[in-house]
C-alpha cells in the first residue's frame, strides 16, 4: 500500500457472515492454533497521521475502513476493494487506511492500537463492521457508512444488494473527490459481481 501503510481496515456492518462457503482465508481457527501476528500492528494514530500527510501532498482524501479477522463481510469488502483493477481506480481518490478492531481472546494482538477509539470517534460505535469513513486532508470527517435509510442499524457495511451498491456510489460522490463516471461504474460493478448469490 502507498507509503507502506498497513492495510488491515474493515468497516463494521451488521450483515453477519456471507452465505458463501468458508475459504482458507476466512476459516475460523481454534484458540490453541492462533499465533500472534508476525509484525505487531501499527498504532492507528500513526497510520491516520501518515495517511493525512499523504492526502495533503497528493490532493486526495483518506478512506478509513475497519475490519476484524472474524468478520466475513469484511473479507468480502476487502476482496473487492483490494482487486488490483479496483484498487488502481480507488487510489486515484483515496489514501486507504485499514484498521483491525473488535478482536477477542487470542486474536486481540491483531488489533491496531487505538483503532477502536477511531471507530467510535468516526461514528461506528455499536454499528458493526465493516464500517468506513472518509476524512479530508485536515482530518475532518466528510462522510461515513451510516447510510441505511431504515432500521435500527444505519451502517451500510459491505454493499451487496443493488440498493446497498447504489448507496455506496452515493458515498463515493460525497467523499470530496469525484471519481470519473467510468471508474465509479467499474468499482460498483465489481461489488455487484462479488456479492453473495442467494
Amino acid at each position: 500500500m502507498m507509503l507502506g501503510i498497513i492495510t488491515m481496515v474493515a468497516l463494521i456492518g451488521a450483515q453477519g457472515t456471507p452465505a458463501t462457503p468458508t475459504t482458507p482465508a476466512t476459516k475460523q481457527t481454534s484458540s490453541a492454533a492462533v499465533q500472534a501476528p508476525a509484525v505487531a500492528p501499527k498504532d492507528a494514530d500513526v497510520l491516520i497521521k501518515d495517511a493525512l500527510a499523504d492526502a495533503k501532498k497528493s490532493g486526495r482524501v483518506v478512506f478509513v475502513r475497519f475490519t476484524a479477522t472474524w468478520c466475513g463481510w469484511c473479507r468480502l469488502m476487502e476482496k473487492t476493494l483490494d482487486e488490483p483493477a479496483v484498487r488502481e481506480r480507488f487510489d486515484k481518490q483515496f489514501v486507504v487506511v485499514t484498521l483491525d478492531v473488535l478482536e477477542q481472546g487470542p486474536k486481540k494482538p491483531f488489533e491496531n492500537p487505538n483503532g477502536e477509539k477511531w471507530l467510535n470517534s468516526l461514528g461506528g460505535a455499536g454499528g458493526g463492521i465493516p464500517f468506513f469513513a472518509t476524512l479530508d486532508a485536515k482530518g475532518k470527517k466528510l462522510v461515513d457508512s451510516n447510510l441505511m435509510p431504515t432500521g435500527q442499524n444505519k451502517n451500510l457495511g459491505c454493499p451487496a444488494t443493488d440498493a446497498e451498491i447504489k448507496l455506496f456510489g452515493e458515498y463515493l460522490d460525497k467523499s470530496g473527490k469525484k471519481l470519473s463516471a467510468d471508474d465509479k461504474a467499474f468499482i460498483l460493478g465489481r461489488f455487484k459481481a462479488n456479492a453473495p448469490k442467494n
